[in-house]
């Protein structure tokens, strides 16, 4: 894949609160295509599987840290606060990413982020409080409350720590341009020199933060599988991070439609024009195949064996959640326009939630359900 040469930006120094006397010329990248699918064994993939266990690992574990008796508010806002402020801060230090390792800026964001955030386990926890599935005894009106109140507290929690994450990130941004200038008496390296890339399986021409996140690639994902062997009791988790990067990478190749899909544009209403639909096709097919697996842990069709509970528990964590993501989604509201913003978040929304009554909201009505099956 051949780079085009990077556009240089001047950053004001009057917007720095440090004592600098000339403006930091600020080199940055040009959008890149996502590459072809013969490079799908380099740095990027495997720095995509690393940073998507990480993140598996994260929202499991920080979920089960906020879930206890008496909880003041659910305890997956946290994880969805938490992946919308790392992907603020990186959306702001793209350059620098870019500088040392491409792989790292996709790792970070598509990876780390979009695995620690989920789509598919909000509408889960939506569909709930509307089917009130805990079997509280209210009205059907206070179901749509709580149904309501979190759908509306994780969209506005996580489009406030995007925001949050993007101050932080402009100011450490000012902080290493400063750094680099006063105290290295260098340029600050926010982008790499436009150059040739023959070819991500060309292992020579990797830089050494590339060759670290390959091994650390292959390293997380065969110590995952010993862990499946030798420790059974940790497979609902273990088992999970080998599906996580599974649907990390899927979400990936779908976010190629984003910016190319002229023929969808051409078989919809012009007011579509413009959507994120490789985000869109994430979140609604990972929420689909969670509302699956969902009836089945219940036992509504038949009763899993232990081993089907850990199963499905790592399909539900790991693939399905990891495939699924809010820290792209706040993303993309953040930056589309506001007409164009409220179409895609009500159609994620919708869509997600009528897939989840029709898959499993028929099942809850019409059968007897054993909720604590897995």
């Amino acid at each position: 894949m051949e780079l085009s040469s990077a556009k240089v930006v001047s950053v004001p120094v009057e917007e720095s609160p440090f004592t600098v006397e000339e403006e930091y010329e600020v080199q940055v990248p040009p959008e890149q295509p996502l590459p072809p699918i013969c490079t799908f064994i380099g740095p990027v993939v495997l720095s995509l599987v690393f940073f998507s266990m990480v993140g598996v690992l994260v929202r499991v574990h920080l979920t089960r840290l906020f879930t206890y008796t008496g909880e003041p508010i659910y305890g997956l806002i946290w994880v969805q606060m938490l992946g919308c402020f790392i992907m603020g801060v990186a959306m702001q230090l793209k350059g620098v990413l870019i500088s040392y390792s491409p792989a790292l800026n996709t790792g970070i964001t598509t990876g780390l982020c979009g695995s620690i955030t989920t789509f598919s386990s909000w509408q889960l926890l939506i569909f709930q409080e509307f089917f009130n599935t805990s079997r509280f005894g209210h009205s059907k009106f206070r179901n749509f409350l709580g149904g309501m109140s979190v759908l509306t507290t994780t969209l506005g929690c996580s489009v406030a720590a995007l925001r949050l994450g993007q101050m932080i990130g402009d100011e450490a941004l000012i902080a290493y341009i400063h750094f680099a200038k006063s105290t290295l008496r260098t340029s600050p390296r926010l982008a790499e020199p436009a150059r040739r890339r023959d070819g991500w399986l060309a292992w020579d021409k990797w830089a050494k933060l590339d060759i670290v996140l390959v091994i650390s690639g292959i390293v997380g994902a065969i110590a995952a599988a010993v862990v499946v062997a030798l420790a059974p009791r940790t497979r609902s988790v273990s088992i999970a991070l080998l599906f996580g990067p599974v649907g990390t990478l899927l979400r990936w190749r779908l976010a190629s439609l984003n910016t190319e899909h002229k023929r969808l544009a051409k078989c919809l209403p012009h007011i579509f024009a413009g959507l994120p639909f490789g985000t869109l096709i994430a979140n609604v097919l990972g929420s689909a195949t969670l509302a699956i697996v969902h009836i089945l842990q219940t036992g509504v069709v038949v009763r899993p064996s232990i081993s089907s509970c850990y199963v499905l528990a790592a399909v539900s964590d790991g693939f399905c959640g990891c495939l699924t993501t809010i820290s792209t989604f706040a993303a993309e509201i953040n930056v589309l326009r506001s007409r164009l913003s409220m179409l895609y978040a009500g159609i994620s929304i919708v869509v997600a939630q009528t897939l989840f009554i029709l898959v499993a909201g028929l099942y809850f009505e019409t059968a007897t359900v054993n909720y604590s099956v897995c």
